[in-house]
């Protein structure tokens, strides 16, 4: 198949699952044209492997001292450079299939040639009956349908609340070398100036911190103390590399991030202790702490203190949820060409390990809090808890 693919530069979890997924599609013999969109000042990781790609502006996240602005990023998006770049500049071609990681110019590009187009992402996750949904504003739940549109959009979960659903992307991962004293720290929406003296307060651990970038208000980032790399004291500084990085989670027990999903789920998939601090006015971060709090994935923090991590290092260790290897079977299905996810694929893809019956079962013994009128559920929660990891810890 000819394949017009895009990517979101906006969070390392799209670029690092359609890595390998574009990766399986190019051995397969397929011919890939990749786009990139969003965060131009951001270095892609792991660019050599997806090369050649075009890159674009695209739509980006506005930061404001550790807080996304709604304001600034609707001023910075500059609608008139998207459709310059979607009216002459894409790549063109005689595309059979475009495929969008919540990518908008590959979708709206779709969309316009009459292009067969399948998205998925989280936010499409929101769509769908039966899902429990952030508390949002108007245009933010126009941007969940419209600011990539597909022909079919599937939403990544951790539970498969609908049939459009598909679980996390979830690669192998080596845990064999783990230590409980090895915490891996990946807060890039956050100001290393604060959270850098919390964590050297914490004794008795080991913090390897990967994207500890100063950000300015247009989401640009400088090292601090030229901290791109090396050591002081308990504070192990590591660039941002996806070998490095899925090679230090599997080493790590713990782990303190923003609450991207991608993360969350590979963490949650290893049975790590997570700690979530959501980046401030990301309703998708904020909704996602809240969610894997409800469901006994991790713990949520609004601010870090050491007695806040020094507790959640105290905490027991969870079973992994046992997400398989989903991007050989993603693929699979979209070189069958069908226009809908099959019963049969959508079943293996939640995997023999994991079945509904399963899944919905150990749901059931979670505390959770109440859902407000918005989160309607296919099952009925537990009574509620203030905090922590309530899911059934490791035998």
């Amino acid at each position: 198949m000819n394949i017009l693919y895009g990517i979101t530069a906006n969070g390392n979890g799209h670029l690092s699952r359609s890595a390998q997924i574009v990766s399986i599609l190019r051995e397969r013999g397929h011919q890939v044209t990749l786009v990139i969109s969003g965060q131009p000042s951001k270095q892609v990781m792991n660019a050599e492997s997806l090369k050649p790609y075009f890159r674009f502006d695209g739509f980006s996240f506005a930061n404001n001292n550790g807080r996304m602005s709604a304001v600034a990023t609707i001023l910075s998006a500059r609608p008139f450079r998207f459709l310059g770049d979607l009216l002459s500049a894409m790549p063109a071609g005689k595309f059979d299939l475009a495929v969008t990681d919540y990518e908008p110019l590959t979708a709206w590009y779709a969309r316009m040639h009459g292009i067969r187009s399948v998205g998925f992402c989280h936010m499409y996750s929101y769509l769908y009956p039966g899902v429990p949904t952030p508390d949002s504003r108007w245009y933010e739940r126009l941007t969940f349908r419209w600011l990539a549109p597909a022909d079919l959009m599937l939403g990544i979960h951790w539970h498969p609340y609908h049939r459009n659903i598909i679980p996390p992307f979830i690669q192998p991962v080596d845990t064999s070398r783990e230590d409980e004293t090895s915490v891996l720290v990946y807060l890039p929406w956050d100001d290393p100036q604060i959270y850098l003296p919390v964590l050297a307060a914490v004794k008795g651990y080991r913090f390897i911190i990967y994207g500890h970038q100063i950000l300015n208000h247009h989401g640009h980032g400088d090292y601090l103390y030229d901290h791109q790399s090396g050591e002081e004291g308990t504070l192990v500084f590591k660039t941002e590399n996806r070998t490095g990085f899925l090679e230090d989670l599997g080493r790590c027990a713990s782990v303190i991030a923003n609450a991207g999903f991608s993360l969350a789920s590979e963490a949650a998939s290893m049975g790590k202790r997570l700690l979530l601090k959501p980046y401030a006015g990301q309703i998708e971060q904020e909704h996602n702490a809240t969610e894997a709090l409800r469901l006994g994935l991790a713990m949520k923090a609004e601010t870090l203190e050491p007695d806040t991590i020094t507790r959640f290092l105290a905490a027991s260790r969870l079973e992994p949820l046992a997400f398989q290897n989903l991007a050989p079977l993603f693929v699979d299905w979209l070189e069958k060409g069908s226009t809908i996810l099959d019963q049969g694929t959508w079943e293996a893809m939640w995997g023999k390990r994991l079945p509904r019956e399963a899944y919905s079962s150990s749901l059931s013994c979670i505390h959770t809090p109440r859902h407000s009128p918005r989160e309607k559920t296919s099952y009925q929660p537990s009574p509620a808890v203030s905090t922590g990891m309530s899911r059934r810890p490791a035998s």
